[in-house]
């Protein structure tokens, strides 16, 4: 019955006086209201706040060893809850001495009832509000910095998955992985596994043969597996070690999520930096052909050159040579003219036909055109 009482009381107060009877007297006025222990004196009064805080202390300021000036003044230096101090002096100095050591209110004494209980009423009311809207203040402010991290973690995801498309290799890959994770507040070591071999970073650089070790073995440990502080998560080519996560339960639990986000988008980015990677070999290759393809056209243009020349000499060579022959065949005029004729003919019309065959030569050059890019495919005229 007496704790069901005390729940339903306004507050506690606790009644500083050296007079028994001035305690008394105050308990009567209160304890309606409130629930209401008494100290006798200064140190008694501080002694029982530090067993268990009042809502308000109600203190006389005459008290014998240490006066309620000097009570309020230590009290003041770890609690700011309210004091009103009760005095039978009415001097503006005496009333100023109480302010000046921290006092919350004064009330002269005779003390009148209804006054004493509107007093404690209203300073334990501000004091709970007051009290209210700092913890107010700090979960807002605890939810504003929570919401601030989210979306700076959040950020740093988002930035990974931006950045970590255009990796050329695994080292890179792991790079940016690890950054993120610094990024994150967390310390992390990585390992990728590719056809190269294991890609391992630790956020001092290259991993010491413990750290490697220890990576390797903590692949067979499950996708997620937490032994107190460290948590590992391992996919089928990516695997962190977080060596401490937070204190808090709350941002331990985002970190873990992230951290296997993380290791997800890193397992589908591998595919795409081997295909890089292979796109690049097969880049490089496609290059050496391409400078042979090259080399071998230019040969084949020069041959054609020299074919052309070489026909054109021989062609020569030949009438001069029918015409030299002349003299030994006593061939009349008319015959050496219709002979020469004919071969003129003929050479005319095998030099037409070599000069419209020079049209491969512009061939030979589109196709080294194209080889080497001064040409796009529409441009490339074969035919």
């Amino acid at each position: 019955m007496d704790e069901l009482a005390s729940l339903a009381k306004s507050g506690r107060v606790l009644v500083v006086d050296d007079e028994r009877s001035m305690c008394a007297l105050h308990k009567a006025f209160l304890s309606k209201q409130f629930e209401v222990d008494c100290a006798t004196s200064g140190a008694q009064a501080i002694e029982k706040c530090l067993e268990r805080l009042p809502d308000l202390v109600l203190m006389d300021i005459e008290m014998p060893d240490m006066d309620g000036i000097e009570t309020c003044r230590r009290l003041r230096e770890w609690t700011n809850l309210p004091i009103i101090f009760a005095t039978g002096h009415e001097s503006i100095e005496e009333h100023l001495r109480a302010y000046d050591a921290g006092g919350d209110d004064i009330i002269t004494k005779p003390v009148r009832s209804e006054i004493l209980l509107r007093k404690v009423e209203n300073a334990i009311r501000h004091h709970k509000e007051k009290k209210e809207l700092v913890a107010e203040k700090a979960s807002l402010h605890q939810m504003a910095m929570s919401f601030l991290s989210t979306v700076s973690e959040s950020g740093a995801l988002l930035n990974f998955m931006r950045a970590s498309v255009t990796c050329r290799n695994h080292h890179a890959l792991a790079e940016k992985l690890l950054e993120t994770t610094v990024d994150l507040g967390v310390q992390c070591s990585v390992m990728i596994r590719h056809a190269g071999g294991p890609t391992i970073l630790t956020p001092n650089g290259e991993p010491t043969e413990l750290e490697r070790s220890v990576l390797e073995k903590s692949s067979s440990m499950g996708r997620v597996f937490q032994f107190k502080s460290r948590l590992v998560v391992n996919y089928d080519r990516v695997s962190l070690i977080v060596a401490k996560l937070p204190a808090s339960e709350e941002q331990a639990g985002r970190i873990r999520d992230y951290i296997a986000i993380l290791a997800e988008t890193t397992e589908g980015m591998c595919d795409n930096v081997d295909m890089r990677i292979e796109s690049m070999n097969r880049a490089e290759q496609l290059q050496v052909a391409l400078g042979g393809a090259v080399s071998a056209v230019e040969v084949l243009q020069k041959e054609n050159g020299r074919m052309l020349l070489d026909v054109r000499m021989l062609l020569q060579e030949l009438i001069d040579n029918v015409e030299k022959s002349y003299s030994y065949l006593n061939t009349t005029n008319s015959q050496e003219s219709t002979i020469s004729n004919a071969m003129n003919t003929s050479v005319q019309q095998i030099i037409s036909v070599m000069m419209d065959n020079n049209k491969l030569d512009k061939q030979f050059g589109n196709v080294l055109d194209a080889l080497r890019g001064g040409s796009s495919q529409n441009d490339l005229e074969l035919f």
